[in-house]
């Protein structure tokens, strides 16, 4: 059965038709089969494939009858012109040129059917309410030539005063592409758009009582007008001139349609009928395709350092995967987007900085500390692994060493305990004293005397230096009477003693410790032992005398 479907909701109301429920529903003509028929000029066109269909009832299925006659830039018809009520077809250019339906699948008279004749190339194929009842192979092509010039005739022989029909037509459609079974199933009882490709003319006879004329649905321009007919009488109502419709909906949760039943699932086939609603006062059946769309669901990945500001204006301190914030219509179906926070709050790094130095350190801040520090901190910005600060804290050591010196005569003890020492001359550029690694030290000549003091602590310094001016000659020589004469010399002294006896061991030193000058000597009260320092330069020098029990220092000064 064919459908018409006439689209009824305009922006968002519902067109309501004026007429009652008795009113004509016109989708058809009616011809007489003696001398009505329809004509159009028809525009040319190329066929190298085309399909004629068409919706009608015939009184009788009489041979030699045209249902559609095109005589423009081709030839072209659908047709019963052999006995038994078939179906024949005529194509000029084709091999055959005319093929036919069998009897037994003629349709019965007074009923309604859909005949379609195609040819897609290879094939001429005559189709009745959408099975194919005849299949020809065919070759050669479709003879297109401006000498066929009379235009498309419906219900007679292109001549237009021959072979008319008794038939009533309620869809005719003209197209030069080959339509394939399955678009001819799918369409063949809904309404066209009007736009399809190789649409090439589109009737609904739907204009209505009054109109002398069809329109063409396909916006060629291909008006048919009636020849012989009484627009008053031969517009009839179709039987299927019922408007259908379908109502499109799509919506984010349950509707409550236009039949008061509320959906909240998909659905599709749900009608309702306007009685005499349609433009014509046919009824207006309205189906519903109803599509239920869901929120969208979103996550928001997101990672900060300490804490994060969301969408919802809260703040967060800590790892989050349950907040969610909805974004009203922000889904692209139109629906709410739903978004679940999804969060991780990183910490800044946190390090300490150990460090030990002597007396002041200057640290990553800048700030010199003179003093031990566990409180002081830095941030280095971005530092951390997770790209948050790395906050810094000093653990600072301040070690310090004691680089004074005690006095006692010619005795200087440096005053810090437990440590490393060196003894140095100040007057001779602050060289090392041979052997003088002692905390005590105890000068033999006058001069300036310092220490280097180095710490367990990994600390050195150097104390100030120590005038020594009191070693004299006289503070040093024995109790048993040894003398060194002449003293100052000039490079030559005998040493002799007044009342020792004995063999005693001689050395001379230079003021750094180092040994110039040794000899052994039996010393007597009667006897003396002669040195020579000639060789040596002017300075002061150290004269060690010893035996087995005891040794005595004597300072010598050559000029």
């Amino acid at each position: 059965m064919k459908k018409i479907f006439t689209p009824i909701f305009v922006a968002g109301a519902m067109l309501l038709s004026s007429y009652n429920t008795n009113a004509q529903c016109y989708s058809a003509v009616s011809l007489d089969g003696v001398n009505q028929y329809l004509h159009t000029p028809f525009a040319n066109y190329a066929f190298s494939n085309f399909t004629m269909e068409m919706w009608i009832s015939s009184a009788d299925f009489n041979p030699n009858e045209h249902y559609i006659s095109l005589y423009q830039n081709a030839y072209i018809v659908l047709g019963g012109w052999n006995s038994g009520g078939v179906f024949d077809t005529w194509a000029d250019g084709l091999s055959p040129i005319s093929i036919s339906t069998n009897p037994v699948n003629t349709p019965a008279v007074g009923t309604w059917h859909h005949v379609a004749f195609v040819f897609d190339g290879t094939n001429q194929i005559i189709y009745i309410d959408g099975v194919a009842v005849t299949t020809t192979p065919t070759g050669g092509a479709v003879n297109n030539t401006t000498a066929f010039a009379s235009g498309l005739v419906i219900g007679a022989r292109y001549t237009q005063n021959t072979q008319f029909t008794p038939t009533t037509f309620e869809d005719v459609r003209i197209w030069n592409v080959a339509r394939t079974p399955a678009q001819l199933n799918a369409y063949m009882s809904s309404n066209l758009t009007g736009s399809e490709p190789g649409l090439l003319a589109y009737y609904r006879f739907e204009d209505g009582a009054g109109s002398n004329t069809v329109t063409d649905l396909s916006g060629n321009g291909n008006t048919l007008t009636m020849f012989n007919m009484d627009p008053a009488t031969d517009w009839i109502p179709g039987p299927f001139g019922v408007a259908q419709s379908t109502d499109v909906q799509n919506s984010c949760g349950p509707i409550t349609w236009i039949d008061g039943n509320s959906y909240a699932v998909d659905t599709l086939g749900a009608t309702y009928t306007y009685l005499g609603g349609s433009v014509f006062g046919c009824d207006s059946i309205v189906t519903l395709d109803l599509t239920i769309n869901s929120a969208s669901q979103a996550t928001d990945i997101q990672a900060a350092c300490e804490s994060f500001t969301w969408i919802d204006n809260n703040t967060y301190t800590s790892n989050n995967n349950t907040a969610v914030y909805t974004i009203m219509g922000g889904a692209a179906n139109g629906c709410d987007s739903i978004v679940t926070l999804n969060l991780t709050i990183n910490n800044s790094g946190q390090s300490t900085d150990t460090q030990m130095a002597c007396d002041s350190y200057t640290w990553i801040d800048g700030n010199t500390y003179t003093a031990s520090n566990s409180s002081a901190t830095y941030a280095v910005p971005g530092g951390s692994a997770n790209g948050c600060d790395s906050i810094v804290t000093l653990e600072l050591t301040i070690n310090s060493i004691d680089a004074t010196v005690s006095t006692n005569a010619l005795e200087l003890t440096a005053n810090e305990s437990g440590a490393q020492y060196q003894w140095v001359n100040c007057d001779n550029n602050y060289e090392a004293m041979n052997g003088e690694t002692n905390q005590m030290f105890t000068a033999t000549a006058n001069g300036n005397y310092a220490v280097i003091v180095t710490g367990s602590n990994g600390c050195s310094d150097t104390s100030a230096c120590i005038a020594i001016t009191t070693v004299w000659v006289d503070e040093i020589n024995l109790e048993n009477g040894i003398v060194v004469s002449p003293n100052p010399t000039s490079g030559k002294f005998t040493i002799s003693t007044q009342n020792y006896s004995g063999e005693v061991r001689i050395e001379v030193l230079d003021v750094t410790g180092k040994l110039i000058y040794q000899t052994k000597a039996d010393l007597n009260p009667n006897s003396e032992k002669q040195i020579d320092l000639g060789a040596a330069a002017d300075g002061i020098y150290i004269v060690n005398i010893s035996d087995l029990n005891q040794s005595q220092s004597i300072r010598v000064v050559k000029n």
